[in-house]
């Protein structure tokens, strides 16, 4: 039934309702017709019954059955009528419509309806088939008493025919009529159905283009204040449902934006505690492939901690914060909370660096205490001597005040080191305060400044820099980024060993390389070697008198000047030795 068209289903059913209106009416008044026409046809039968029976009593007497047959027949031939006289016993012994010599054997009529009706009312009628006649009559009978047939009965039989002919020519014209008004009913309310099915289809396919997306899609319908109200409540359905979902589809981009741009990873879990949503960020913490969709969280990180946490989230607690280790290097503060609805949203902070700058911080005051409390240690042991005069006047006594002056020195180097690094560590040099500069000449001036401590350990320097290397810098950072890798490659060189000093011009800077013979530098201590007072080998450094802030301001003058420094240890296919690179930008043609 749902296959079928409304506006067949509508036609249908007021169709049938038509019909079921039409009919029962129509069969009322055709049965009502017909009880009329056939009681009009029994009271003129009985008519005609009593004008026979009039004719009969004024007929001289008959003197033989023959004489009143012959009469009935006379009678029934101008009358158009069957006649027929039965005695008391039920024997026809006159009829009009059969011949004399059979009528004795015609059967008895004392069983016929209305004879049974006159025997007792006087008169009767009926209507039934003739088998001698063969067709249909009207019969009317009433008792008479005649002297050759005392207690007789007379009948008269009409034929039918007449009233069934009116009835059906009636029959015709009703039914015609009736099938008229239903054929141009049909047409009428097919008309209308169509008419009223456009509005409506109007409305499905405006309904079926808002559901597909087509939120532009209005329509107009004049077809009545019902439907347009209909079409004005659908425009503003539409209407109101492209501003929702433009606002909706704004929030989810920048709700989109604002996950993708963020550096912690955040993932949502669904009510089964799988991941339903990722950002990129966590994709990426989670080197999931090819998507973490679907998956639990142990599946994800391998790490049961997490999955504990989320757990914990997902059977009731509503905020959870814990530290958690990925790996060696890597550890994450994760927030999770829990959803009223079902599920959670983790949150992957990396505190990695934090823990690293904390510790250096902590490593930096212990090794700043360290530094400073050794020498001032031996000042002030050295001074409380002195206060003795009679060691004054001795002559160790210059050697102690020789020794307070070293530590004195020493605790002013690392003093001004670490202003110097401060210096460096502050903003960024603007690219207008760098200006072109001879690389080569700085070189030259760090290594005449080096040159004691090469000769005291006999150690050859390799200088395979050009005659003019144009670089854009600061002149008296660049020298002193020079020698403090000098310095840092003699002390770490054995005697009479060689370091070579080489540069390598690129597209946009020139990368700069000192390399010694040195014992080299452990994988593990060489992403540390550039914090301050860091030293890979910390008694032979301070024992050489370094500050430990070498490499560190190298660090951040390079940065300061717009490039960067780092080791390699050892160079290639070398088993020692290290070699420190450096780069810094090439100057711009305007500059040049």
């Amino acid at each position: 039934m749902k296959s079928i068209r409304f506006r067949t289903r509508l036609l249908l059913s007021f169709w049938i309702v038509l019909l079921v209106a039409l009919c029962l009416p129509a069969y009322y008044i055709h049965q009502t017709l017909e009880n009329e026409i056939l009681n009009e046809a029994r009271a003129d039968a009985y008519i005609q019954l009593d004008f026979v029976h009039w004719l009969l009593k004024e007929s001289p007497p008959f003197h033989s059955n023959q004489a009143l047959d012959q009469w009935c027949k006379n009678v029934g031939y101008h009358l158009k009528y069957r006649i027929t006289v039965i005695a008391s016993g039920g024997r026809v012994i006159a009829d009009s419509d059969v011949k004399n010599q059979k009528i004795p054997l015609l059967d008895n009529h004392a069983g016929r309806k209305e004879v049974i009706g006159a025997r007792k009312l006087g008169h009767a009628s009926s209507i039934r088939y003739s088998i001698t006649l063969k067709r249909k009559l009207i019969y009317a009978a009433k008792n008479i008493n005649l002297p050759i047939a005392p207690s007789g009965v007379l009948r008269v039989a009409i034929p039918l025919s007449t009233v069934e002919t009116r009835l059906s020519a009636f029959a015709h014209k009703f039914w015609g009529v009736l099938f008229l008004i239903f054929i141009i009913t049909m047409l009428i309310s097919f008309f209308l159905a169509k008419r009223l099915e456009a509005p409506i289809r109007k409305t499905i396919q405006a309904a079926t283009a808002i559901g597909e997306g087509n939120y532009e899609a209005h329509i107009d319908i004049d077809a009545g204040t019902e439907f347009s109200q209909l079409s004005m409540c659908i425009n503003d359905m539409a209407d109101k449902i492209q501003q929702n979902i433009e606002m909706i589809t704004g929030q989810k981009q920048e709700l989109e934006a604002v996950l993708e741009g963020m550096a912690e990873g955040v993932m949502l879990l669904d009510k089964n505690g799988k991941i339903k949503a990722t950002n990129q960020a966590l994709t990426w913490i989670a080197k999931c492939v090819p998507s973490c969709i679907g998956h639990r969280p142990m599946e994800v990180f391998l790490n049961p901690e997490i999955q504990d946490a989320c757990n914990k989230v997902l059977s009731g607690q509503e905020h959870l914060k814990q530290k958690v280790s990925i790996n060696s290097e890597t550890v994450y503060e994760v927030n999770l909370v829990r959803i009223p609805d079902g599920g959670a949203v983790v949150v992957f902070h990396d505190i990695s660096e934090l823990i690293r700058l904390e510790k250096v911080r902590q490593d930096f005051i212990a090794n700043v205490s360290h530094e400073l409390r050794t020498p001032l240690t031996s000042i002030k042991g050295y001074a409380e001597t002195l206060l003795d005069e009679k060691f004054r006047s001795s002559d160790k006594a210059a050697s102690f005040v020789n020794t307070i002056v070293k530590n004195a020195d020493q605790m002013t180097n690392i003093v001004n080191d670490l202003l110097e690094l401060t210096k460096l560590q502050q903003k960024q040099q603007k690219p207008d305060q760098l200006f072109p500069v001879n690389a080569t000449t700085c070189f030259n001036s760090a290594m005449e400044t080096c040159m004691p401590m090469l000769k005291e350990k006999n150690i050859r320097i390799v200088n395979q820099l050009n005659d003019s290397i144009i670089v854009n810098a600061e002149e008296n950072s660049l020298i002193q980024v020079f020698r403090n890798l000098l310095d840092n490659a003699i002390q770490h060189s054995l005697p009479e060993t060689k370091i070579t000093v080489f540069a390598q011009t690129k597209k946009d800077d020139v990368v700069f390389g000192l390399q010694d013979e040195g014992t080299g530098i452990p994988l593990h201590h060489q992403k540390r070697i550039f914090e301050r007072f860091y030293r890979v080998d910390k008694e032979r450094s301070r024992a050489s008198g370094g500050t430990g802030l070498g490499l560190a301001i190298c660090r951040n003058a390079a940065r300061k000047m717009g490039g960067k420094i780092w080791v390699k240890s050892p160079p290639d296919n070398q088993s020692k030795g290290s070699v420190f690179y450096f780069s810094l930008n090439k100057p711009t043609d305007s500059a040049s």
